[in-house]
């Protein structure tokens, strides 16, 4: 898996307490996610990491949601 960490923007659909990533921007293309695969939790110090593992046109996607921040990012990505 190749290590990005790049800023990104995040279509998201919020559903109850679930956070549902959609789509992503990303080097001026849109990638449609297809499945969620994995989603977890992280801190450091005081704030919070949303981490989704993600497939999307055939690759695999690690994103990464800053709750303190409110920001997006890639951390890595392997094409399928």
């Amino acid at each position: 898996m190749l290590e990005i960490q790049e800023p990104i923007d995040v279509w998201v659909f919020f559903q109850k307490s679930l956070i549902k990533p959609c789509l992503f921007l990303w080097k001026g293309r849109q990638i449609k996610i297809d499945k969620i695969n994995l989603v977890h939790t992280s801190k450091n110090g005081v704030s919070l990491f949303y981490h989704f593992s993600v497939s999307g046109e055939g690759n695999f996607y690690r994103l990464k949601f800053d709750v303190t921040g409110l920001k997006w990012s890639l951390e890595a990505v392997e094409e399928g």
